[in-house]
C-alpha cells in the first residue's frame, strides 16, 4: 500500500474514533454505604459518566463547590443531615442540578412536600437498570467526551 493511502486510512480511522468516543454526563454520588457506592459508581463509570462519591452530606457540598456536576445521586440517610436537606443545598448551589433521591421508603409526606428540591425518587433495593431508565427519562444531554 502507498504511503500517501496509509496515511489516509489511518487519518480515516483517527477521525472515526475521535467521532465514536463515548459522551459523559458528570454524576456526584453520595452513598453512606460503601459498598453499594462502590458499586454504582462503577457501573456509571462503565456507563460512560464521570463519577465522583462521597459518603456524606458534608463531603458533597464540599464537592459541589469544587466541580460542577449535572447529576447527583443521593441516598436519604446519610451521617450528619438526611438526603433531603443535601438535596436542598445542592440545590441552592447549582439549581440546574438535577437530584435523585435513592430512597429506602417509599416518599412520606415531609418528602412530598420537599420535592422542589428532589428531580426524582429511586426505591432502594433498585437495579441498575432501573437507575439507567430514569437517568434516560430526564433526559440529560451528555456533555462531549473530553
Amino acid at each position: 500500500m502507498a504511503p500517501e493511502r496509509r496515511a489516509q486510512k489511518l487519518e480515516t480511522a483517527a477521525r472515526t474514533i475521535a467521532e465514536s468516543r463515548p459522551r459523559h454526563r458528570s454524576v456526584l454520588l453520595v452513598e453512606a454505604d460503601p459498598d453499594l457506592q462502590w458499586s454504582l459508581a462503577r457501573m456509571l463509570t462503565v456507563d460512560g459518566n464521570r463519577v465522583v462519591g462521597t459518603s456524606s452530606g458534608e463531603g458533597a457540598l464540599t464537592v459541589i463547590e469544587q466541580w460542577d456536576a449535572e447529576l447527583a445521586l443521593v441516598a436519604s440517610k446519610l451521617p450528619g443531615m438526611s438526603g433531603i436537606e443535601v438535596a436542598r443545598q445542592l440545590r441552592e448551589w447549582n439549581p440546574d442540578l438535577l437530584v435523585i433521591l435513592m430512597d429506602e421508603e417509599t416518599p412520606g409526606p415531609v418528602a412530598k412536600e420537599r420535592s422542589s428540591y428532589v428531580s426524582a425518587y429511586l426505591p432502594k433495593p433498585f437495579r441498575f437498570e432501573a437507575l439507567r431508565a430514569l437517568i434516560e427519562s430526564l433526559q440529560l444531554t451528555p456533555a462531549p467526551a473530553e
